[in-house]
């Protein structure tokens, strides 16, 4: 399972200025004995600070809310063409949360349409604000027909079984509230073309290849 994270060095600034602010406030208060000139010396710069961090962060904050919200990973790209009788061949590129690529496969599947699952962890927004990304997996494989009769071809695992991850759904291990919001089985169906495939806050999806 996937979390990325996008805490980067404008949010640690931004504390560290935090921070500072708070310390010269604390200096104030400690330093109020040796007269007002020292208080209002260590306060003023303190609460100038503070408020600047305080702005700058809420700034920042509102951002990463909205591409934690809106956001989008490249977590797959999958070129489906179509072969012989209600067949497809799937050549498939997986993705690590930076990008690099981390596996590359071929698989044929019966069917007219191909689905890949995954399973998502959807965190809450506030989490997303700090620069979380909802969590992902990437599990399973496999075809549909147009027509709607079943295939009778297995699902193929892309990360292992997931098992485990139904279980825990089934035991409400991943409802772990205030953190996370839900956890579930999602899936995205296309038909034959090159697609990128992309985890959003709440659901995989596909996009045009880029």
């Amino acid at each position: 399972m996937s979390f990325p994270v996008s805490f980067g060095l404008p949010q640690i600034g931004l504390l560290v200025l935090l921070a500072v602010g708070v310390a010269l406030l604390v200096a104030a208060v400690l330093a109020r004995r040796r007269g007002l000139k020292s208080v209002l010396g260590r306060a003023i710069p303190g609460l100038a600070l503070l408020l600047a961090a305080t702005v700058l962060l809420w700034i920042a904050t509102l951002l990463q809310t909205y591409l934690g919200l809106t956001g989008e990973i490249k977590a797959a790209h999958v070129i489906a063409k179509t072969i012989g009788d209600q067949s497809l061949e799937l050549d498939v590129t997986t993705f690590d949360t930076d990008g690099t690529v981390t596996d590359r496969t071929t698989h044929r599947i019966e069917g007219d349409l191909w689905v890949m699952q995954a399973a998502i962890v959807e965190l809450e927004p506030w989490v997303n604000a700090l620069g979380f990304h909802s969590g992902y997996t990437l599990t399973r494989l496999y075809g549909q027909r147009l027509d709607g009769r079943p295939t009778t071809q297995s699902h193929i695992f892309l990360n292992g079984s997931d098992r485990d991850f139904f279980e825990d759904m089934r035991e409400n291990r991943w409802y772990t509230s205030p953190f996370i919001r839900s956890a579930y089985g999602n899936a995205v169906i296309a038909s034959p073309g090159e697609y990128d495939v992309c985890i959003s806050r709440d659901a995989i999806k596909i996009c045009p290849p880029r």
